[in-house]
C-alpha cells in the first residue's frame, strides 16, 4: 500500500500541514460595492449573546452566522442553542484534548460537522449556561445543514473585497480573532479598534461580521458582533480596522441546509468530521479517488452524496451496486463534473431514482481534483475504525482499504444522505421529496 511520500518522508498531514500548501487561489471579483454596509440596516436584528465565564464565542459566533443565512435566503428567524453546539460536537463527548472543546473554545469546522450528522436544537430545548456541562440529547433537531463554505482557513485572512462580497451575497459571516489586542476586553464602543496580531495561533475567538465602513478610522473598518453581552462595547458590538487581530481568518458561513424530519438518514464513517488529508502518490499530490461503502435498508431511497474539501475543486462521483473486493461494480449512476469553489463542506443531489437490489452494499467512489493545495483525499484520524468500509485507489489503479496506522485509525469522509421510507408506503410517492434541496 502506498501512501504520500513527500522528501522520502511519511505524511499523513493533520493541523501541521497548512505549512506546507499553498495558498487557495481567491474566486472574488470586483464588484460596485458601497462604501458603507451594515446588516443592521437591512433587517438583521438577532439579540447579542452573553458567553459569560466560558470561551463560547466559536458557538456563538457559528450559531449566530446559521442564523443569518437562513433568516437571508427563507425570511425565517429561528433562535437555535449554542449550548447544544458546545457539549454535543464530537470533540466535547469524546473529551478529545487535541483540540479545544466546550468552554476550552472551538471553532465553526467542529460544529459544522455536528449540524450536518445531528443538525441544530432549538434555545428554549437547551438554554445556555456558562460552564462546561452535559450534551442534552432529548432536543429534536430542527434543521441540519448540507452545506458549509470555508472562504479563508484559520492561517490566512480574506482580502477585503471577497469578504463584503461574501457578505452581501450569504449575509452576516462567521471570522475569528485574536481577542487579547490592546483595548479590546474593556473596549466601550465609539472607536475603532486598531490592535495588531500576527500570529495565526492567536487568532481564537469567533465573532460575526455583519457590515462594513470604509470611512471608519483612518482606513476603513469592519462592523462586528460580539458575543459578551449587550453592556460591552457599542451594544455588543464593536469597529476593527481594515486587516487587523486576524479578522478575515477562517471566514465562512452555510449555503444549505434543510428541516430535519423522521425520515431523514445519513450514513458516514468519520465521526469527528474532516481531521487530516492525505495523497495517494508521491508524484501527483493534488488528484485521487476514495469510496465508502453503505449498507442500505430496502426502505432507503438515495438523496445526496456529501463530502468535505480543503480546496477549490472539481468533484465527481459513481455510484455501483457492489465492491467485489476488487473493484466497485455494475454502475447505478454517474455524475457530472462540479466546479467546486471553496473548501468546506458539500452536498450534491442524486436528481433520480434509482433501483437498489434489496441488501445491498452500495459503492460510492468520489473523485477528487484540487486546484492549488496538496493532499485531495479527506480523512478522519481521531474517530472508530469500520474495517473495511472506506477505501482509496493506489496510483496502479487498485483499491485499498484506508489503514490503522501509529495507533489512528484513519476512514474516508464521503457521506451519502437517504430518505427512509416508512413500510408500506410507495417509494415513488416520495420522489418530488428527493428533488427538492
Amino acid at each position: 500500500m502506498q501512501l504520500t511520500l513527500l522528501r522520502g518522508i511519511l505524511i499523513f498531514v493533520g493541523i501541521i500541514s497548512i505549512l506546507l500548501f499553498p495558498k487557495t487561489v481567491s474566486h472574488a471579483t470586483e464588484l460596485d460595492l458601497p462604501t458603507q454596509y451594515d446588516w443592521r440596516d437591512h433587517g438583521y436584528d438577532f439579540p447579542v449573546g452573553d458567553q459569560g465565564n466560558c470561551n463560547a464565542g466559536y458557538a456563538f459566533a457559528a450559531v449566530d452566522a446559521v442564523q443569518a443565512a437562513i433568516w437571508k435566503k427563507d425570511s425565517i428567524k429561528l433562535d437555535f442553542s449554542e449550548n447544544h453546539a458546545k457539549e454535543c460536537n464530537w470533540h466535547a463527548l469524546n473529551h478529545y484534548a487535541g483540540l479545544p472543546n466546550t468552554c476550552e473554545g472551538g471553532n465553526f469546522k467542529m460544529l459544522t460537522n455536528l449540524f450536518t450528522q445531528q443538525g441544530l436544537v432549538l434555545e428554549t430545548c437547551d438554554p445556555y449556561v456558562d460552564y462546561d456541562t452535559t450534551c442534552n440529547t432529548s432536543c429534536k433537531s430542527q434543521y441540519y445543514i448540507t452545506e458549509w463554505q470555508q472562504f479563508s482557513q484559520g492561517y490566512s485572512q480574506a482580502t477585503i473585497p471577497l469578504i463584503k462580497q461574501k457578505l452581501i451575497e450569504y449575509g452576516p459571516l462567521y471570522t475569528q480573532m485574536d481577542p487579547k489586542i490592546s483595548g479590546f476586553e474593556g473596549y466601550t464602543g465609539g472607536y475603532v479598534l486598531n490592535g495588531t496580531s500576527t500570529d495565526p495561533n492567536n487568532w481564537t475567538h469567533g465573532v460575526l461580521i455583519v457590515g462594513w465602513d470604509d470611512e471608519l478610522g483612518s482606513a476603513g473598518a469592519w462592523i462586528v458582533k460580539n458575543s459578551y453581552g449587550t453592556e460591552w462595547g457599542d451594544g455588543g458590538y464593536f469597529a476593527i480596522a481594515y486587516g487587523k487581530a486576524g479578522i478575515g481568518s477562517s471566514l465562512a458561513t452555510v449555503t444549505g441546509w434543510e428541516r430535519n424530519s423522521e425520515f431523514n438518514k445519513i450514513h458516514f464513517y468519520d465521526e469527528a468530521g474532516h481531521t487530516n488529508q492525505m495523497s495517494v502518490s508521491d508524484t501527483n499530490f493534488y488528484s485521487g479517488s476514495a469510496m465508502g461503502l453503505y449498507p442500505l435498508a430496502p426502505n432507503e431511497i438515495l438523496r445526496a452524496v456529501e463530502f468535505w474539501t480543503n480546496d477549490a475543486a472539481i468533484v465527481s462521483f459513481e455510484i455501483y451496486e457492489q465492491f467485489n473486493g476488487i473493484e466497485p461494480v455494475n454502475l447505478l449512476y454517474q455524475s457530472a463534473e462540479i466546479d467546486i469553489l471553496y473548501a468546506g463542506y458539500h452536498h450534491i443531489k442524486i436528481n433520480e431514482y434509482l433501483e437498489i437490489p434489496e441488501n445491498s452494499e452500495i459503492a460510492v467512489v468520489l473523485n477528487v481534483k484540487n486546484e492549488s493545495k496538496f493532499f485531495p483525499i479527506m480523512l478522519d484520524h481521531l474517530g472508530p475504525l469500520s474495517f473495511d468500509k472506506t477505501w482509496y485507489r493506489d496510483p496502479g489503479g487498485i483499491w485499498q482499504s484506508l489503514p490503522a496506522w501509529q495507533g489512528q485509525n484513519f476512514e474516508g469522509t464521503i457521506r451519502l444522505r437517504t430518505l427512509s421510507i416508512p413500510e408500506g408506503l410507495n417509494h415513488k410517492v416520495f420522489l418530488p421529496i428527493v428533488s427538492t434541496k
